[in-house]
């Protein structure tokens, strides 16, 4: 393996119930019933498939891009409550020093992007990031990976996502994928999603890294 492609909402950053708050708060201003739970089991879908895939087509042909520009106001209000998981600045260092590039692949617009790629110190822990305008399709399509691989010129790469959205991406590219479960899913979920291994959160993954890295490691 010579590259480690990490997810950053939910796997880095604790905002996965940010944004479910977000989505909620953007379809009661326009007057669609969504529950959280539904809005949480899609966080890690891209924003783009995320209206039509808990409220319908109706709604995304009706409202979705205002819905969408509802979120990005909720989440505005509230992103500054958003902070780096335990150890995750730890965890980025460690994969660089095991001789891995490491690209943060955010589908987030830039500047939400940007809080992020500040708060975990990208510029010193990793060798290139993504953000919504490096790939036009969103996952579950495997393109943001695409395009974080070819920054660094990456050949062999394994995932660290929290979403089974994550673990299908990766599955598509046949790379992969070490499930945290940070975002609130669960580990069977991830593990029948695909994830070779699931740890707790990146202090987890640190202390079990040596184990981690072997489950990721090519056959043979």
């Amino acid at each position: 393996m010579d590259t480690v492609v990490f997810d950053i909402d939910g796997t880095l950053i604790d905002s996965s119930y940010h944004h479910t708050i977000a989505w909620s708060r953007a379809f009661q201003h326009h007057g669609v019933e969504v529950p959280a739970w539904d809005i949480h089991r899609h966080i890690g879908m891209g924003g783009d498939r995320l209206v039509a895939a808990v409220a319908g087509d109706e709604v995304e042909e009706r409202v979705g891009d205002d819905v969408r520009d509802r979120w990005e106001k909720e989440y505005d209000e509230i992103i500054e409550e958003s902070r780096p998981f335990r150890q995750a600045r730890e965890l980025l260092a460690a994969m660089g020093e095991r001789g891995l590039s490491v690209v943060l692949a955010s589908s987030s617009i830039p500047r939400h992007a940007e809080r992020a790629l500040d708060l975990l110190r990208a510029e010193e822990h990793a060798d290139a990031s993504t953000t919504s305008e490096d790939a036009e399709e969103s996952k579950p399509d495997p393109e943001l990976i695409d395009k974080a691989l070819e920054k660094v010129d990456g050949s062999a790469a394994f995932m660290v996502g929290d979403a089974v959205w994550d673990v299908l991406a990766a599955n598509e590219r046949t790379m992969p994928t070490i499930g945290l479960l940070t975002g609130g899913y669960g580990r069977a979920e991830l593990l029948d999603a695909g994830a070779v291994a699931v740890y707790r959160d990146p202090a987890d993954l640190l202390d079990h890294l040596d184990e981690a890295l072997a489950a990721v490691a090519p056959a043979g």
